[in-house]
């Protein structure tokens, strides 16, 4: 008998929309970056976006601070049905719906399983695309990656993130995520990093982003330009509707 689980296990199970999920193995690696970018690009290209942020650092780099924001994701657990999802979140001026990451790092081990699951179901049910910043997988990341539609898994050039690369890989496709993974190798040629050559082999990335020392001081002025970054991440995650992606 085929075993029944409480909650959508699948991306066709969770909603009839687009949702991309961004994760990395270590902190540092450019995922929430990457995401709030997409995220951006497609607003930009008058989709109906909404950003999610399991890993809390999307606020700043958004331009929102707690003052003006004090909205997060735990809101969401006050939330029973997709149509008020809103409830939860804010409507960015830049033309896209945001739910912030928890304020205090107190509240992380609230963000459950549970949570990002639902939260992603109702968020593909209300928007054409959502971009969703997910927890470590071993934690609670793998509840969100088995309902996006697409997995995007940021390593960069260093020696941690090839060494733990395999694992985490491994426990994605052994989730069901395998046909739907899209690897990102972020911060190529940054001072120190091992050759991009090298690491290529490796990781067999879908996309290459060079490491840029402005991107740094875009997050620290609070307002991301999309421009340099705007069509590879589009390419990617379009190029990834309605067909199989990296097995």
């Amino acid at each position: 008998m085929e075993k029944k689980f409480p909650f959508p296990i699948k991306p066709e199970d969770a909603g009839e929309n687009f949702a991309v999920g961004f994760l990395s193995p270590v902190a540092g690696a450019g995922a929430t970056t990457l995401a709030c970018l997409t995220a951006l690009s497609l607003a930009e290209s008058k989709k109906n976006v909404a950003l999610v942020d399991f890993a809390g650092k999307a606020r700043a780099y958004m331009g929102m601070t707690v003052n003006d924001c004090p909205a997060s994701v735990l809101d969401v657990l006050g939330v029973n049905q997709p149509s008020k999802i809103r409830s939860a979140g804010v409507n960015h001026p830049r033309n896209l719906f945001v739910i912030p990451g928890a304020v205090r790092p107190l509240d992380v081990p609230q963000i459950t399983s549970k949570l990002v699951n639902k939260t992603i179901c109702y968020l593909k049910n209300e928007f054409d695309y959502t971009i969703a910043i997910l927890p470590q997988v071993y934690d609670s990341g793998w509840a969100g990656a088995i309902i996006c539609d697409m997995v995007c898994c940021v390593f960069k050039p260093d020696r941690i993130d090839v060494d733990i690369c395999g694992s985490m890989l491994e426990l994605l496709i052994r989730l069901g995520c395998g046909d739907r993974i899209k690897i990102i190798l972020n911060q190529c040629k940054a001072p120190g990093a091992l050759l991009e050559e090298d690491v290529s082999e490796i990781f067999k990335p879908d996309l290459l982003i060079k490491y840029d020392t402005t991107l740094r001081s875009i997050c620290n002025k609070r307002y991301l330009n999309t421009e340099q970054y705007k069509k590879p991440l589009l390419d990617l995650v379009e190029g990834g509707i309605g067909h199989d992606t990296k097995g």
